[in-house]
């Protein structure tokens, strides 16, 4: 009796610390159910509070800034209602970014490398083709070698460059006229036409007085010939 009695005692034992561990790997089962889901809730929180975040910034984007013809987002100027490209501390030109101005004596043009703008010396990108030495236009060409520049759009024929608002200034381009009282011409340099004080570029022809209108040469002498 005491044989079978020790035998029952140990098979009761037995079944209860199976009983007991079937019981504590339940509860861990339980425990990863519960932090799987936990972890599964914390990521989809995450994935939406990402979303919202990314949605925020691009309503800001569209309040605060346009896209450029090239493509490129830049930014707005903060004046309201104004669509200008933000130039410095926030606003346009029009609305007070203030720029250096050439430091060539009466010139109002603005200020680029080297303190002077491109008309007084400062350097900038020359025409591709070879021995050209004109000012690139587009694609890396002057408009002598391609670059292809916008026509006035006012009426059909018109073979005059847009000067602005999409037409030239024969067809209504809005142009700034003379400062000078009672004058009606239009602004060549520094607010004022030629006859007011505007300082123009006379031809290189020895003894020519006429104005030079494209590589230093006036008409007269071949500013336009073919070479």
């Amino acid at each position: 009796k005491t044989a079978k009695a020790r035998a029952a005692a140990a098979a009761a034992a037995t079944k209860e610390q199976m009983h007991v561990s079937s019981a504590a790997a339940g509860r861990q089962t339980s425990t990863r159910k519960r932090s799987a889901s936990s972890s599964n809730d914390d990521d989809s929180a995450s994935a939406e509070e990402t979303q919202r975040k990314a949605v925020k910034r691009k309503e800001v984007d569209r309040a605060t800034k346009i896209i450029g013809r090239d493509g490129r987002s830049r930014k707005k100027c903060s004046t309201e209602g104004c669509t200008n490209v933000v130039v410095k501390g926030g606003v346009c030109k029009r609305h007070g970014a203030q720029q250096k101005k050439c430091s060539s004596e009466g010139c109002n043009n603005r200020g680029l490398k080297g303190g002077v703008c491109r008309r007084h010396g400062a350097p900038g990108k020359l025409c591709s083709a070879d021995g050209c030495t004109n000012h690139v236009i587009k694609g890396g060409v002057c408009t002598k070698h391609g670059a292809k520049k916008k026509l006035c759009s006012s009426s059909e024929g018109c073979s005059n460059y847009v000067q602005s608002g999409g037409v030239c200034r024969k067809h209504g381009a809005n142009m700034k006229r003379c400062s000078s009282e009672g004058c009606t011409n239009y602004v060549r340099q520094g607010g004022v036409c030629k006859r007011h004080g505007a300082k123009i570029k006379h031809c290189s022809s020895e003894g020519c007085t006429n104005q030079a209108s494209r590589r230093g040469l006036c008409r007269r002498h071949g500013a336009y010939r073919n070479t």
